[in-house]
C-alpha cells in the first residue's frame, strides 16, 4: 500500500512506496548493460514476468495476449508508486485523521508501463520516425484513458534511461502516472502561465517559441508544428525544451500530424545528443495541464483556484528532455538552485551541427 504525506513546510505531496524497494535492479554498478540476460522481464519469452498486458502491437490478428511476437506492450507497473482504488481491500487498515503537522491520504491512482521495442539494447535514440510516432499515440491514447479515472488530478508519461535517470532496467521502456494531488512543479508552472496571460492577454510558451525562434541562437531544430531549443535558463547541461507552435493544453489534443511532426524533431533532437555524448542517462516528461476538476469543484490549490485558473487557456502542453551528465549535490538539493556547465546557445549550436 502506498500513501501521500504532505510536507507541512513546503506544501509538497511525497509519495511513500515502499514496495518499490523491491523492484529488480540492473545498475548496481551505475552501467547500462545491454546484454539481454535470462532475467529481463522485458524482454519477449518473459511475458509472464509482468503483470497482464493491457494491450500490445504486433502480433497477428487472433494471437494470444501475454505471448512473444508483439513489437509494444502496455501492462500495469509491478510495484506501482500508486494503485487503483481496487487495490485497497477492505482489510486495509484505514489512514489515521490527517492532522495539521501530519497529512496523508491513501495512494490511489495509476501506474503503467510502456515497452516500446523487444529489442533489449533499443532506445528513444534508436527508434525510426515511424516507430516514435507509433510510441507517442499510445501514449496520448492511455493518457485520455487515464484521465477519464475518478479521482485523477495529473497524468505524467515519461521516460527514465540509464542508470543517472533512476531507471532499474535496462530494457527500453516508458511509464505513466496518474496522480490524486497535482505536483509542485506543475502548480508553480500553470501558476505563471496563468499570470502571464492575465497580465498580457497571451500564452507564456506560445509567446517564449515565436521569440526563440526569432532569436534562433537556441534553436536546435524546428517545422512546421514544432520546436526544439535549449532553454534559456537550463538546469541540466544539453536540457531540451520541445513545444507545439499551436497552443494545446493537453498531449491528449494532439492529433496524429501533431505527433508525426513531434516524432521528427524528437528524433533529430535525440539523435544528435547521441552524437555527442554517446548513450547519456537522460529523462524524458511530457507537461500537460492539470486536469479540470468535476464540475462545481475546485483544483484544491489555493494558487490556483485563487487566479480562477482555466487549464485550457493558461497552460501549453511540452515535453523537457533532462540528460544526467551531472549529479546534483548539497547546494542545488538544499536550494532549490542549479548549476549548469553548459551555455545552452553553445549547447544548442553543437546539436544542431551534429544533427545536420
Amino acid at each position: 500500500m502506498s500513501t501521500l504525506r504532505q510536507d507541512p513546510l513546503t506544501g509538497r505531496w511525497v509519495i511513500m512506496a515502499a514496495s518499490r524497494g523491491d523492484r529488480p535492479n540492473e545498475f548496481r554498478l551505475m552501467q547500462r548493460d545491454l546484454a539481454p540476460g535470462e532475467s529481463c522481464p522485458f524482454c519477449p519469452g518473459h511475458e509472464a514476468s509482468t503483470t497482464p498486458e493491457i494491450l500490445a502491437l504486433g502480433r497477428p490478428e487472433g494471437a494470444a495476449a501475454n505471448e512473444p511476437g508483439w513489437r509494444l506492450r502496455v501492462f500495469p507497473n509491478m510495484y506501482p508508486a500508486l494503485c487503483p482504488e481496487l487495490s485497497f481491500s477492505s482489510d486495509t487498515p484505514p489512514l489515521e485523521s490527517p492532522s495539521d503537522f501530519f497529512p496523508e491520504r491513501p495512494g490511489v491512482g495509476s501506474h503503467e508501463v510502456i515497452v516500446y521495442s523487444p529489442d533489449h539494447a533499443a532506445s528513444l535514440a534508436s527508434l525510426s520516425e515511424p516507430e516514435l510516432l507509433e510510441l507517442l499515440k499510445i501514449l496520448r491514447d492511455r493518457a485520455v484513458v487515464l484521465s477519464r479515472r475518478p479521482g485523477h488530478k495529473y497524468i505524467s508519461p515519461f521516460c527514465n534511461h540509464g542508470p543517472e535517470a533512476g531507471a532499474t532496467l535496462a530494457h527500453p521502456h516508458m511509464q505513466i502516472i496518474g496522480t490524486p494531488e497535482l505536483p509542485s512543479f506543475v502548480v508553480d508552472k500553470a501558476v505563471r502561465f496563468a499570470e502571464y496571460r492575465a497580465r498580457t492577454g497571451g500564452c507564456l510558451l506560445c509567446d517564449l517559441v515565436t521569440a526563440e525562434r526569432k532569436a534562433g541562437d537556441r534553436v536546435i531544430i524546428r517545422n512546421d508544428r514544432w520546436t526544439a531549443l535549449s532553454p534559456w535558463a537550463s538546469r541540466f547541461p544539453w536540457e531540451m525544451l520541445l513545444a507545439p507552435c499551436e497552443h494545446r493544453a493537453f498531449m491528449t489534443e494532439a492529433d496524429d500530424d501533431d505527433l508525426a511532426s513531434l516524432s521528427e524533431v524528437l528524433s533529430y533532437s535525440l539523435r544528435s545528443l547521441i552524437s555527442i555524448h554517446g548513450d547519456p542517462s537522460l529523462n524524458l516528461v511530457i507537461h500537460s495541464a492539470p486536469l479540470p476538476p468535476p464540475n462545481g469543484e475546485v483544483f484544491g490549490d489555493k494558487r490556483l483556484d485563487d487566479l480562477a485558473y482555466s487549464p485550457a487557456d493558461d497552460f501549453h502542453w511540452h515535453l523537457e528532455i533532462m540528460p544526467r551528465l551531472s549529479r546534483p549535490a548539497g547546494f542545488e538539493v538544499g536550494t532549490g538552485f542549479t548549476i549548469n556547465s553548459v551555455i545552452p546557445e553553445e549547447a544548442a549550436r553543437q546539436l544542431r551541427e551534429e544533427g545536420s
